[in-house]
């Protein structure tokens, strides 16, 4: 097993743990580190069937993933984080700080959950059962394939299974409730997203605490793909100005 974080990590500063999207993997965070200062250290979670892990066997339930996570990386957590998560990972971020705050663990300074409409939403825009070129094209669509990867087609066929599997851990879970978090939440996404819209982005408000209006950036769904600067300023301010760094 390789294990969710890299074990190169900075281990300074506020933790801001890293999920990230369908089909993707840590690379998505490269650069944050460099943007967001030594104050702050970004862990990057992997899951497995990617990158390092790419032999390791794929997750399709989130309920097993989570109590994963939370016995890997709970020891790692009794000092300050935060928790980030763009489109399936704020799904993981979201049922990951549940499951910590219903064990009354350490709660994370805050949360950003980023381009994704909350957990119990009707997901039924995705096409899980899609034909491979169908799911190949509504990726590309979206702008989840790197320019540079659209000219390898053997690197893009082996992408498909582990975004139809991860996408399998987005459906909607009936048998999962959806408790309010009661830290700090906030909630971003593109104003050009096609997936997921502002409107669905304010309807976390239900599974919070805090009323999150949420912030648009300019883009799409990928809007923060190479880091995005005003992202980047928005969660070092507040993290660094406003959170907890002790």
């Amino acid at each position: 097993m390789g294990g969710f974080l890299s074990p190169g990590r900075r281990q300074a500063g506020l933790v801001l743990l890293c999920f990230h999207h369908a089909g993707g993997g840590a690379s998505l965070f490269h650069g944050w580190q460099e943007h967001l200062g030594p104050e702050i250290s970004v862990w990057p979670v992997l899951l497995p069937g990617r990158e390092r892990r790419v032999r390791e066997a794929r997750y399709t339930d989130i309920a097993d993933l989570v109590h994963d996570l939370a016995t890997e990386l709970s020891p790692e957590l009794e000092r300050p984080y935060a928790i980030f998560g763009h489109s399936m990972g704020a799904l993981i971020a979201y049922r990951f700080t549940a499951l910590r705050l219903a064990r009354g663990e350490r709660p994370p300074s805050a949360v950003y959950l980023s381009a994704c409409a909350p957990p119990d939403s009707p997901r039924d825009d995705l096409p899980r059962d899609a034909c491979d070129q169908q799911l190949l094209d509504w990726l590309i669509a979206l702008g989840g394939i790197p320019t540079e990867l659209l000219s390898h087609p053997q690197l893009l066929e082996l992408s498909i299974p582990v975004l139809r599997d991860d996408l399998h851990l987005c459906r909607p879970r009936v048998d999962l409730d959806a408790p309010a978090l009661t830290c700090p939440v906030h909630v971003f996404g593109g104003a050009h997203d096609r997936l997921v819209t502002a409107g669905s982005l304010r309807e976390w408000k239900e599974v919070s605490n805090c009323d999150p209006e949420p912030v648009l950036f300019e883009g799409g769904h990928f809007y923060l793909s190479g880091g995005h600067p005003e992202l980047m300023k928005k969660i070092r301010s507040s993290l660094v100005e406003g959170g907890d760094t002790e």
